[in-house]
């Protein structure tokens, strides 16, 4: 029998599987990355073999997650941002490829929720959730995706929701933003995949976090009509999206830009 030849296109060489996923050595920035999704997903990273850079304006959060990273026997840079500020993302951007010589992997996971009736929706909260879910997002794939443009490579992750693809009550600005998040997610797919950068996004369900707990202070109806309609009693838990997140950065999803990967618990097949 012939053995495969290196340029038979449906030859699988020897040991490619065993580095399919395989992100060590990478660097990743995470936003949000003092408390919630961006903690797990960073700890998860670490795990991984990343070198890990947080971005937060939490810096307790962040104190916090380096403690955690530290078990893991890693470490971690820490870079106090606001991610509606430009200069100050790209101060964190420069900081992070003068220690390190890149930027393999972004996490856009900073965001924040309010909730209220869309004829009452105070303006403030308006421009805040939409600055800090939307702009923010954006503003990092420019920064970051000009870098991995240089480099010929990377990936950018964003953290969208079931909100990005259906409405739900008293959460008109978020939704909104989380339309948005898919819609340029696309769109920097579109342009970027030819230069080497990957774009995609994760959708999570209704999860058990510090955002989706601080939001409920406010009223519980929304997150009482997105219960009524999972397909399981359960709140989503920040490490679950963990394995989506290694997929996205790694090899393994070298077809795949332009999409969001439902971790949705079966949330819109309902």
């Amino acid at each position: 029998m012939s053995v495969p030849q290196d340029d038979d296109p449906i030859a699988i060489p020897s040991g490619y599987v065993t580095n399919l996923f395989d992100i060590s050595g990478r660097v990743a920035a995470v936003t949000g990355a003092g408390s919630g999704l961006g903690r797990a997903i960073a700890i998860g990273y670490a795990q991984a073999g990343c070198e890990i850079a947080l971005l937060d304006v939490n810096d307790a959060g962040m104190a916090e997650t380096v403690r955690l990273i530290e078990v893991e026997a890693r470490t971690a840079s820490v870079h106090h941002v606001d991610v509606t500020r430009k200069e100050q993302i790209q101060a964190a951007a420069d900081a992070i490829v003068a220690r390190h010589g890149r930027v393999d992997i972004l996490v856009n996971s900073a965001g924040t929720a309010f909730r209220s009736p869309a004829e009452d929706y105070p303006e403030e909260k308006l421009d805040l959730i939409l600055d800090l879910n939307l702009k923010g997002l954006y503003l990092c794939c420019q920064v970051f995706g000009k870098q991995m443009l240089a480099q010929g490579k990377g990936s950018i992750v964003n953290i969208a929701s079931i909100g990005a693809f259906i409405g739900y009550p008293w959460s008109s600005a978020y939704v909104a933003a989380k339309h948005g998040v898919v819609g340029a997610t696309k769109v920097m797919a579109l342009e970027w995949r030819d230069r080497g950068v990957r774009v995609n996004g994760i959708g999570p369900t209704l999860m058990d976090s510090p955002l989706t707990k601080a939001a409920a202070t406010t009223t519980s109806l929304t997150a009482d009509w997105i219960k009524g309609r999972m397909l399981r009693p359960r709140l989503g838990l920040p490490r679950e999206l963990i394995g989506a997140a290694i997929f996205l950065a790694s090899d393994a999803s070298e077809l795949v830009t332009g999409h969001t990967i439902m971790c949705d618990d079966g949330y819109l097949t309902a």
